[in-house]
């Protein structure tokens, strides 16, 4: 398990990252405020999609932030934790989690 732990080490130390996702993140945080703006979203079926997609989304933060503390809180991260490490896990948390709620929408749009 440790290559993995070291995989993960080095992937979230990387500041090259943090600007990918910080970068990223603006423009998934546009399309979303664009997707719960429309007028088409107005509507009770609007709401019920997005309602549901946020049960998703939510779903998925809480697993994954359980996750991210189990990782976290093993003795190969215990003493290296940084600014770093911890700014790009909530930056890759929030992308996934925007990025999840765009596509359960869509998705729920085509299947209601």
């Amino acid at each position: 398990m440790q290559p993995f732990y070291e995989f993960i080490w080095n992937l979230f130390s990387s500041q090259a990252l943090l600007k990918v996702t910080a970068t990223a993140g603006l423009p998934l945080t546009i399309i979303l405020a664009v997707m719960f703006i429309r007028k088409k979203n107005h509507d009770e079926r609007g709401w019920k999609i997005i309602g549901k997609a946020s049960i998703v989304s939510f779903s998925y933060i809480m697993i994954m932030a359980n996750v991210i503390a189990d990782i976290t809180g093993r003795d190969f991260f215990a003493e290296r934790l940084n600014y770093l490490f911890y700014a790009n896990t909530i930056q890759w948390l929030y992308d996934t989690v925007i990025l999840l709620e765009i596509i359960s929408i869509l998705v729920l749009r085509k299947i209601e």
